[in-house]
């Protein structure tokens, strides 16, 4: 849990501004930013560091962490769980002078090259630079759960954990019109190269980007379409035994540390898995157990999620999600994300957070993934088509809009749609934003459930049926019902809709869409059409809620954005 940024290049006061860009991003961390200077080819190199100490000694040495054994200076963003088993193998070559991951991280890319990274488990951005050789290495874990930008400025190079890091550094703010405008049209979040900025681009998810002065080489050390096809070529016994095991491996991993940490729960299948494994991996001392909800507590999947708690020791604080915090909670959230703020579930989330801030909590861990990639949630459809019908927007900006195409690899269409979603529309567009929001509040969120190998073999598990269903039936069976007791019961999976705009909200609201007029982004909409419809509320082509509560997001984001 930290924050990284780097300048390559002829750039004055070199120390002053990776200063400005570590306090950019300075709720990453919660100690002093500790930098690095030298120099490369024929300018200079600098990285900086935001810490906060996770599953590592907080006698581990700071970052950047300088290897005179390798030459390598090393950053890191996230958490190698299996860091402990990476340092027993690779002691058989090398002699280790810190308890710190990054040491780990310094030989095994000295050992193995860019293939050390296919030994990681967990979520992680990576600096590595090489004193001798004089390049440099960027590296994003396999799903993008940790993020990294950079971009291009007069021949130099910068790169920040966050994209407001970018322009403390002097990067322009400049709002990328296509990227908006396909985002409004079609609900798309871009390539993975993409951002909602000009010029500022993020290292995809599973790749590498190599720098030596003169030329940037990205290459994809991560391919989710081959590890698909191994799994499918093991027997059903196989991948119903690697899946337990990696279930097992996932909630230990998430309960590793002795900093305060707490469990977000839920009244779902994911909640119970977990709450199930971890009785068998052991619970840690003075963990408890938070379940945030909106609306009626008798309506909620919290009261579920007591009755599963109720077997075990395990205190739970049922934190009530309010109307007043989620408007209050929209305003900050809009002043510090980058990009869209999609639906009161997001703000409600980040208003979790905040709480558990004030709780004096490190990290938050619980079950997420599973259904999503089980195939128990919506795909993308009419519902996500368009956030402003395409009459809303000026007839310039709209012809600035293009629908998304993407590598089409599973004959199945439900396999392609939610490889999709996995790999470029919401989960990317979800894991930018929570991380941004988890950070904000200094607040380290684990997901058990969201590991490679649980959504590879999840994967391979198609077997060829078109809508999935063999791989749920096949999770039910096989995984679910070995686990759980035949008595349990579930919440309804249900979830709350968006809540109606109120009559006492509505004078605010329509001032807030009315304020869209003055804005940096005034030229991109027919505003006496969008007001029109927007007035005619139920009957308008905002009767959606979800739809009214994204385009608030967005007004209030587009003013307040730098």
């Amino acid at each position: 849990m930290s924050g990284l940024s780097g300048i390559v290049g002829e750039v004055e006061w070199i120390e002053r501004v990776l200063r400005q860009m570590a306090e950019a991003q300075e709720h990453r961390g919660g100690e002093k930013p500790v930098g690095w200077v030298s120099s490369f080819v024929d300018a200079r190199v600098g990285l900086m560091h935001n810490r906060r100490v996770t599953i590592e000694s907080a006698r581990a040495p700071s970052q950047p962490f300088d290897d005179t054994d390798t030459g390598l200076v090393v950053m890191l963003d996230g958490e190698i769980f299996n860091y402990a088993e990476v340092r027993e193998r690779l002691s058989n070559y090398y002699r280790f002078s810190t308890e710190g991951v990054c040491e780990v991280v310094a030989k095994a890319y000295d050992r193995w090259g860019d293939s050390c990274f296919d030994r990681f488990e967990g979520y992680f951005a990576i600096v590595i630079y090489n004193r001798f050789s004089e390049e440099l290495l960027l590296c994003r874990d396999r799903f993008g759960i940790k993020p990294l930008y950079y971009a291009t400025h007069r021949g130099n190079l910068y790169f920040a954990s966050e994209v407001r890091a970018l322009f403390a550094a002097g990067i322009r703010p400049l709002l990328s019109a296509e990227r908006w405008a396909s985002y409004l049209a079609y609900s798309t979040y871009g390539s993975p190269y993409e951002t909602f900025w000009e010029g500022v681009h993020q290292l995809p998810a599973g790749f590498l980007l190599h720098y030596n002065g003169y030329s940037l080489v990205e290459r994809r050390w991560y391919a989710f379409e081959n590890r698909v096809k191994a799994w499918s070529e093991e027997s059903p016994e196989r991948q119903t035994e690697a899946f337990l095991d990696q279930l097992h491996r996932s909630v230990g991993y998430s309960l590793m540390g002795d900093m305060p940490k707490g469990l977000s729960l839920d009244g779902g299948v994911e909640s119970a898995l977990f709450i199930a494994l971890m009785k068998a991996v052991g619970c840690p001392r003075y963990l408890k157990s938070y379940m945030h909800y909106r609306g009626k507590l008798h309506q909620s999947s919290a009261l579920w999620g007591a009755e599963l708690l109720s077997e075990t020791a395990l205190p739970l604080e049922q934190v009530a999600i309010t109307k007043t915090m989620l408007l209050k909670e929209l305003d900050y959230l809009t002043r510090w994300q980058e990009e869209p703020v999609d639906g009161v579930d997001m703000v409600a989330r980040s208003a979790f957070f905040r709480v558990m801030r004030k709780r004096g909590l490190a990290v938050v861990s619980g079950g997420w993934g599973l259904t999503h990639l089980l195939g128990n949630t919506p795909l993308p459809g009419d519902r996500y088509s368009s956030l402003v019908p395409s009459e809303l927007l000026s007839a310039d900006f709209r012809q600035l809009a293009r629908k998304p195409r993407y590598r089409h690899l599973f004959e199945s269409e439900n396999d392609q749609l939610r490889f999709c979603d996995l790999c470029y529309e919401r989960l990317p567009h979800l894991l930018r934003s929570v991380d941004k929001m988890s950070m904000y509040y200094g607040v380290q969120l684990r997901n058990a459930f969201l590991n490679h190998n649980l959504v590879e073999i999840a994967f391979a598990r198609a077997e060829g049926s078109p809508s999935g269903r063999n791989r749920r039936q096949w999770f039910a069976r096989q995984i679910v019902e070995p686990l759980l007791p035949a008595q349990i019961r579930l919440a309804p999976e249900d979830e709350p809709g968006e809540p109606e705009l109120t009559s006492d909200l509505k004078s605010w609201a329509d001032e807030v869409v009315f304020d869209l007029r003055y804005g940096r982004a005034s030229a991109w909409f027919d505003h006496t059409r969008l007001e029109r419809e927007w007035q005619q509320g139920d009957e308008g082509l905002f009767a959606d809620p979800m739809k009214v509560w994204k385009l608030l997001s967005l007004c209030l984001q587009l003013k307040n954005l730098p």
